[in-house]
């Protein structure tokens, strides 16, 4: 229970308003749970999902971000895909569906080591752990919030070293990976001993992969001097190097990768800024429209011809590169649509409403849209013919008054 408490904590900020007594609860997130039968036991994980207006909108399907260690970099990653995906227009990341899998009393060290060390008789039971993933955890997931066939893992240190075991021995669990400051050296360099092998095994499929390293060195040192130390307190940092010498050594087709050395930050002050570069990269194309220095949307210098050419390639590039259709956002369509409707851009209203009929055409607030707009251009017939399509999907008392409002005329 007192667990528990704690995980609320880290999903509930306080804020005292001025002038009043009360509190109210900022909410990142809940709590769900799920019993594992390959554990043994049950596990909080701690939830993240976008909000929609699911009375007018065709539920969306987000990509799924998982993160290990969740009760400490939960709150974090949310923070930073609400700002990144949504405010100010902005889309650097997309929306996405974020699942915090925080440890349990005494057992980090045994789920996130893929073998057992001679240090720890609880540990190595990575294997273990991984088979939760992907037979309960992922399952569930699914089945319980509406998410794309997308998903990303990141991990810092002995999350790290799961990730990059997971990466290597079971490479299609995940579409995207991030190791942060992994644990490499973790009994004795056992699995960076595997690793030119396991990439010589492995076919990948346009995974990727982010990893990022910490300067953990003796003053002084570079990442060039350090290769040649034998000193214990060093053994961390090398261990990485040798990694990531493996995965620039290895001729691994299909595997997007890239690395990033953050001179100015150590092992426990990484991850926040790591993220962030992972996600840019794993994410790099996400970003439509450009919004300077002006929006393409609202800029009369793009012909709506030309909107759309840019518009149907960027969804096609990010399909391709995710493997599974991504639309444009319904809602910021039909947003549009009827912010150039009161601008009587006539051809730029249709252009966002007809987008949105084309992408979601079992919606009845697309037909609904372009019901409005037909009205606005006197084109009754046209007009009652999609407030009757709209009725067909969804019957609705505003759509039905429209249409009695027409037949009298």
């Amino acid at each position: 229970m007192q667990k528990l408490c704690v995980l609320i904590g880290l999903l509930c900020l306080s804020i005292l308003t001025k002038g009043q007594s009360s509190q109210q609860a900022v909410v990142l997130g809940h709590i769900d749970t799920v019993y594992s039968e390959v554990l043994k036991e049950k596990r909080p994980i701690l939830i993240y999902s976008p909000s929609y207006d699911s009375a007018y909108f065709s539920k969306p399907v987000y990509p799924v971000l998982y993160v290990l260690d969740g009760e400490g970099y939960f709150a974090s990653l949310v923070t930073m895909i609400q700002q990144l995906s949504v405010h100010n227009g902005n889309t650097i990341f997309p929306q996405m569906i974020i699942i915090g899998i925080p440890n349990l009393r005494g057992t980090r060290n045994r789920d996130l080591t893929p073998s057992p060390s001679s240090m720890d008789p609880k540990s190595g039971g990575g294997e273990a752990f991984t088979a939760f993933l992907e037979k309960e955890l992922i399952p569930y997931v699914d089945n319980h919030y509406t998410t794309a066939p997308y998903r990303t893992l990141i991990g810092h240190s002995l999350g790290g070293l799961l990730v990059v075991n997971t990466l290597l021995k079971h490479p299609s669990l995940f579409n995207a990976y991030v190791a942060l400051d992994p644990s490499m050296s973790y009994d004795q360099g056992n699995l960076l001993k595997q690793t030119k092998e396991l990439l010589q095994q492995q076919s990948w499929k346009q995974q990727s992969l982010f990893l990022g390293i910490a300067n953990t060195m003796n003053p002084g040192m570079d990442t060039a001097q350090v290769r040649s130390d034998t000193t214990l307190i060093t053994y961390h940092i090398r261990s990485i190097l040798k990694l990531k010498d493996d995965f620039t050594q290895a001729t691994a087709k299909g595997l997007h990768w890239n690395y990033k050395y953050y001179s100015e930050d150590d092992h426990a002050s990484i991850p926040l800024i790591a993220e962030y570069d992972a996600l840019r990269f794993i994410f790099r194309t996400n970003r439509f429209p450009r919004n300077q220095p002006g929006n393409q949307y609202f800029d009369k210098n793009y012909s709506v011809a030309q909107l759309k050419k840019a518009m149907d390639a960027h969804y096609r590039l990010l399909s391709n590169e995710r493997g599974h259709q991504v639309k444009p956002p319904e809602p910021l369509m039909n947003q549009l649509g009827y912010s150039f409707l009161q601008q009587k851009d006539f051809e730029r209203a249709f252009f966002f409403f007809e987008t949105n009929v084309n992408y979601y055409p079992n919606s009845f607030n697309v037909y609904d849209g372009m019901g409005d707009y037909y009205l606005a251009v006197n084109k009754k017939t046209k007009a009652i013919d999609c407030f009757k399509q709209a009725l067909r999907l969804k019957n609705t008392l505003e759509i039905r008054d429209k249409l009695q409002k027409l037949s009298s005329k």
